[in-house]
């Protein structure tokens, strides 16, 4: 999938970011709101850079349409994307 050109539509405006520990043993963090900035997919290929200013960005794993996609639904857009070598799951919410 071509990331940078489907989430464009939402540079410059507001996300939430969770992201859950499916180990359990970290705390749970709570949302990260962020405007996105830019959009960058590392050199590898392997991760999608979300820029919240010009310096900080938060790294989404990208591993294959089965355990990276996007869903669409009346309460928005989500990203969603599974580590599961981290056993981390990364939810982007995007605006309607």
């Amino acid at each position: 999938m071509k990331w940078e050109e489907q989430l464009s539509r939402w540079l410059g405006t507001q996300i939430e970011v969770h992201i859950e520990d499916q180990a359990g043993l970290d705390p749970v963090a709570p949302p990260k709101k962020m405007t996105l900035e830019k959009i960058r997919i590392s050199e590898d290929q392997d991760y999608m850079q979300m820029y919240m200013n010009e310096h900080q960005f938060l790294a989404i794993p990208l591993r294959g349409e089965e355990l990276t996609s996007l869903i669409n639904s009346e309460h928005g857009t989500v990203l969603r994307s599974s580590d599961i070598a981290a056993q981390l799951v990364y939810k982007v919410h995007f605006g309607s």
